[in-house]
């Protein structure tokens, strides 16, 4: 799977809110029964469930953390006592114990240690993998009915934004066993788009990018034609980094506008499910990615070059234009303005050869679930703590001010990385961007919450002649690359991976190895090390060494689950 893009500390508060905590009353949990139970019964009960009652007499449950190493903590607090554990304890009667914590790198070495042994807590973090192994061997309790009972409006309304993907990647034979954590800037805003620099652009007289000839035409200038006036040909055209997927100077979005889908599974004319990377319409476009390396317009040296390399062609004026996500503009082209503050940049939806509108992959919205050990006393508890979550950083206007749980700017401590269950709306960031253009057209932000309010602030200042703002602006402004996201959501595009199962068996034991020859079969055909016909082999490679066994095992799946 893709990481996902990193974001700076500054985008990173976008998650947090603060609480205003309020009275609970005491919880009218009803006896779950695995018994049959006639449909008025089954309604009665969910009717008479608080989802944010108070526990009373309190409870205890447990869990594992991984603890990241950039963890910082107020005075006095640690992971296991801090904002979020008094705000449990008092207000809703529930006491969180950390059975054991390491640091994140060692988390599923001892997780796997736990599992084995079948020593686990009441609730825990695992990946796809390890959510299957756990219910495979009959260790985890069906939340089916416990999800209906407790899950507040908001919650269920959370896990809907990607059209219930993340929770039918937790669904095994009808039965949801585990509850997907999703992120504020996941969903549409995962797209890839394209990063020009504007002022070279207009500097040369050239289209804004329409079509793939049009990102080719603008490459071409960008590294022949001196953008930089220095008498010099020492600007790229293309951006590039060694992974090829991920990062900033990727060939993703590109390949989209091909209509190719690299490393997802996609459905073929027949319903069936197909990977990407060996589909015949990925030579066209890696075909013109040679060209483009043949010509000069990538980097002669982008095959040992990482993403912080590409990034520091663009601080350094070296790179005008990259395919890349929506929050890199903050931080990658911020560096550039910085240091030139001619330097301007704007992001474009990405195009396809015919200038007709573009269907970008998306990345999953869940990878990682909060599961309940079978037979935990309390399994509700989980969901509770999920409905506690939300309502505390959604639900309360953001209040009070300061905010409790986002980033302190002189201290580096970000209490809401505490919280032991953690799902946010997928698009939160991009409402937010919306209620800034309506607030900045009427002048008044002065009923913006957060996050919100902070953009208005910040753009505001921009506006006023404030150019430390600049990457507000890029991201957050009018014309910013969350307009980009907006386009794509408003024309109901993206795709996502069909197969969102946990690894086969054979993918388990093959996918590596069978990554390693994609990129490197990719990397060779762009560098012109070998014909595009080269592309044919590997695809007959592919399926020799594990391809084929692999697409049946995941048409099984899909055929299942469907």
């Amino acid at each position: 799977m893709k990481k996902r893009s990193l974001m700076t500390v500054s985008f990173s508060t976008l998650l947090m809110a603060s609480i205003v905590v309020s009275g609970c009353t005491k919880d009218t949990k009803p006896t779950v029964s695995s018994s049959p139970e006639t449909k008025a019964t089954a309604a009665a009960e969910v009717k008479k469930v608080d989802p944010l009652g108070k526990y009373d007499p309190p409870i205890e449950v447990t869990t594992v953390r991984q603890v990241d190493a950039t963890f910082k903590y107020a005075e006095g607090d640690s992971i296991d006592s801090n904002i979020w554990t008094k705000i449990f304890e008092k207000d809703y009667g529930l006491k969180v114990k950390n059975l054991w914590t390491v640091d994140s790198s060692q988390y599923r070495q001892k997780l796997n240690v736990s599992i084995a042994s079948g020593d686990l807590p009441d609730f825990l973090e695992v990946n796809k993998e390890e959510m299957q192994r756990l219910n495979e061997a009959g260790l985890l309790e069906d939340l089916t009915t416990v999800w209906k009972q407790y899950a507040t409006p908001f919650a269920v309304d959370v896990l809907k934004q990607d059209n219930g993907i993340g929770l039918k990647a937790a669904t095994f034979n009808g039965k949801l066993m585990g509850i997907p954590r999703t992120y504020s800037n996941g969903g549409v805003s995962t797209a890839q788009m394209i990063w020009v620099r504007t002022d070279w652009l207009q500097k040369l007289n050239l289209p804004e990018p329409k079509t793939i000839e049009d990102v080719v035409k603008i490459a071409t200038a960008f590294a022949k034609q001196d953008p930089d006036g220095n008498g010099k040909e020492d600007t790229f055209g293309f951006g590039l980094n060694k992974e090829l997927f991920s990062g900033h100077g990727v060939i993703g979005g590109f390949l989209n506008g091909y209509n190719a889908y690299p490393e997802i599974w996609t459905k073929d004319a027949n319903g069936k499910l197909v990977f990407g990377s060996v589909q015949p319409a990925m030579k066209a476009g890696l075909k013109q990615l040679q060209e483009l390396y043949k010509s000069g317009l990538i980097d002669k040296e982008f095959a040992v070059k990482t993403t912080t390399k590409v990034q520091e062609d663009v601080a350094a004026g070296r790179l005008g234009l990259a395919y890349g996500s929506v929050a890199d503009g903050g931080y990658i082209q911020k560096e550039n303005h910085t240091k030139d503050p001619k330097a301007q940049w704007k992001a474009y939806p990405i195009v396809s050869t015919d200038g007709k509108a573009v269907n970008p992959q998306l990345l999953d919205t869940a990878n990682v679930f909060y599961v309940v050990k079978k037979g935990a006393k309390h399994p509700e508890a989980a969901i509770k703590l999920i409905n506690i979550y939300l309502k505390h950083f959604y639900e309360t206007n953001y209040s009070p001010n300061p905010n409790p749980f986002i980033t302190d700017p002189k201290t580096g401590i970000l209490p809401a990385k505490y919280a032991p269950v953690v799902i946010d709306p997928l698009n939160t960031n991009l409402e937010a961007f919306l209620k800034v253009q309506d607030a900045l057209k009427s002048g008044d932000g002065s009923k913006l919450g957060f996050p919100a309010n902070i953009h208005f602030d910040r753009l505001t200042k921009f506006k006023a002649g404030d150019d430390s703002m600049w990457f507000s602006n890029v991201v957050f402004g009018a014309e910013g690359s969350y307009s980009v996201i907006n386009q794509y959501n408003n024309n109901k595009v993206g795709k996502y991976n069909d197969f969102v199962g946990a690894a086969t068996p054979t993918m388990a034991e093959k996918q590596a190895t069978l990554k390693k020859m994609q990129d490197q079969t990719f990397t060779k055909i762009i560098m012109g090390e070998v014909s595009i016909d080269e592309f044919d082999k590997f695809v007959v490679d592919w399926r020799k060494q594990g391809g084929d066994a692999i697409e049946k095992e995941v048409n099984d799946w899909y055929n299942k689950n469907k």
